[in-house]
């Protein structure tokens, strides 16, 4: 049997799945398209989740994502101002992973 990721990339996709907080999980299945999203955009889309009873801020997104680095990867969210607004996505490396950890993970869910 081949493997298909190597080692290193076996333990980030586990990393991935083993997530159990909701409000991260939403805002990485927002990030899966590969491309930049708005720090706006990404608090709408927690705060219409209510996951966190609808009080999310920048701070709190900005902590989230900063999480995200340090449990994962320190390179796995990218951020980047685009027209003076801090915008993240996941790194180009780590998108195909991603999807695949949250393809199995929707699937085992039905």
């Amino acid at each position: 049997m081949k493997k298909f990721y190597k080692p290193d990339f076996s333990v980030l996709f586990k990393k991935i799945k083993g997530i159990q907080t909701p409000v991260k999980n939403d805002l990485l299945i927002a990030l899966l398209d590969g491309e930049y999203h708005s720090e706006r955009e990404l608090i709408r889309l927690a705060k219409a989740q209510r996951h966190l009873g609808g009080h999310m801020g920048v701070v709190t997104l900005a902590t989230m994502m900063s999480s995200l680095n340090n449990m994962l990867k320190s390179e796995y969210v990218e951020k980047r101002f685009i027209d003076d607004r801090l915008h993240y996505k996941i790194s180009d490396n780590f998108v195909g992973l991603s999807r695949a950890a949250y393809n199995k993970f929707i699937f085992n869910l039905e």
